[in-house]
């Protein structure tokens, strides 16, 4: 096999999840009525993949997003990949973005950057965000009442 244009296509976390899930299904699918059988490599990389794009937060995005996204930033005319690393990462700190531009500093002014984080924060809300919020207040609780247990058996004793 011969790879012509190696570049074709930039594909986001948000696009192989989707790609993934299909497959998965499509798979399951087949099992049940027993026609084809993958390959366990294939199964094996496929499992992994969404395993790991699971706990990622593509999983909350949405192609109307990510196309919003791409409009609002085409203003600071940012290179396929910038862009899609930032659709990826999900950067909300102008020193993320840093890392993810090349030549951030030549290129843009730090309210330039601060711009881009507010636009990423709003076209590409984060669920997961609040729910990490929630979970590290539970568990400070939870903790606290472990701790208030150990405590109450210790003056009994």
């Amino acid at each position: 096999m011969e790879v012509i244009d190696r570049q074709q296509a930039l594909l986001s976390n948000y696009e192989v999840f989707l790609v993934l899930s299909e497959e998965d299904a499509r798979q399951k699918d087949v099992k049940s009525k027993r026609r084809v059988r993958y390959p366990e490599n294939v199964t094996t990389l496929m499992f992994e993949g969404l395993q790991y794009l699971n706990d990622t937060a593509c999983t909350t995005q949405s192609a109307e997003q990510i196309r919003d996204l791409k409009e609002a930033l085409a203003a600071y005319e940012l290179t396929k990949g910038e862009i899609l690393q930032i659709i990826n990462i999900r950067p909300t700190q102008p020193v993320e973005l840093s890392y993810i531009i090349e030549e951030c500093g030549d290129r843009f002014e730090v309210a330039d950057l601060e711009e881009m984080c507010e636009i990423v924060c709003e076209k590409l809300p984060r669920a997961d965000e609040s729910d990490e919020v929630d979970g590290e207040n539970g568990e400070g609780e939870q903790e606290q009442g472990a701790q208030g247990e150990d405590q109450d058996s210790e003056m009994q004793s």
